[in-house]
């Protein structure tokens, strides 16, 4: 457990008796969920939310108590193949800020290192709130712009016929976009929840700024939901390329056929071997019948060829 006493430019680490002591100041928590049920006794946080932050694979949520405002975010670890995410719990007194994490999170470093950096800035609570969910999508438009390329790489190999079966590489895109969905739609509840300040922990000069927050991650949802369309229409082309080069087998099959039809009428018609047939003691029967199926195959060819069906 790390306890940082906010001052006005600066966090300065100190010890949890020296904390209890201090009724003025405000102060920033990094603890895990252990820790978290040490020091509930001076919180008196809901047993509800302890357990929240035990158990993994919550929800994101926010919950709006009389003294203090919890939440559960989902912090996006993104790579170009796979995405998964970190649970970061946090609650938000006027007092204090909670961030409670199952696992070294870099985000909270950056939280830090950006707060450090900007020695100029007045700490708040609502400030350093703020940065983490600031951190939390400062990444975001340079991960949807990989993911744009990506499907703009797939749209040019289906636009150019290309010989692969891009179902996976759809299905993928998909699931990649479907996640990023699940994670805006419920962070645009939890910054809306937050800006209405029902509780008043938050300092209403603050509250512009997640106004602000709140508009961004709106647009990065908007952006997923285009991108969902992009890729359904890239699996709509694909489909009818599919569908196109089906058909130019068929059609390719049905003109094979078309020209053997002939042929295979001339050699049942002269394989009846009738006594009575004028061409059977033909000298030159065979020769003609040769070059009678050649003629045909020939027609054939020129017909389909003229009606650009080959």
């Amino acid at each position: 457990m790390v306890i940082y006493k906010i001052n006005q430019d600066k966090l300065s680490e100190i010890d949890y008796e020296n904390f209890k002591k201090d009724e003025e100041s405000t102060f920033l928590f990094i603890l895990n969920p252990n820790e978290l049920m040490d020091v509930n006794g001076y919180f008196r946080f809901n047993y509800t939310t302890i357990n929240d932050c035990i158990h993994k694979d919550d929800t994101p949520k926010v919950e709006i108590y009389e003294n203090y405002s919890f939440g559960i975010l989902n912090i996006i670890d993104a790579t170009r193949d796979t995405y998964t995410f970190d649970e970061l719990d946090f609650y938000l007194t006027k007092k204090c800020l909670l961030l409670v994490t199952k696992a070294d999170l870099s985000i909270i470093d950056d939280v830090k290192k950006d707060v450090d950096s900007k020695g100029s800035m007045i700490l708040s609570l609502d400030r350093i709130l703020y940065t983490l969910f600031d951190k939390m999508s400062a990444k975001d438009y340079q991960m949807l712009s990989y993911l744009e390329a990506e499907i703009q790489d797939v749209e040019v190999d289906v636009i150019e016929g290309k010989t692969k079966d891009y179902i996976s590489d759809i299905v993928n895109l998909k699931k990649k976009l479907l996640f990023l969905k699940k994670h805006y739609e419920p962070l645009l509840d939890i910054i809306e929840d937050i800006t209405e300040n029902s509780n008043n922990v938050l300092d209403s000069k603050s509250i512009t700024y997640f106004i602000i927050l709140f508009n961004r991650i709106e647009r990065l949802n908007r952006k997923v939901g285009n991108l969902r369309d992009y890729v359904t229409q890239i699996r709509e082309s694909y489909q009818a390329q599919l569908d196109l080069n089906l058909n130019n087998t068929m059609k390719l099959f049905t003109v094979i056929t078309a020209i053997f039809l002939p042929l295979t009428l001339i050699v049942g018609w002269y394989g009846m071997n009738f006594t009575t047939m004028p061409e059977l003691h033909w000298e030159y029967g065979y020769a003609f019948v040769i070059l009678l199926s050649i003629s045909v195959f020939i027609i054939c060819i020129w017909f389909f060829k003229k009606k650009k069906l080959m």
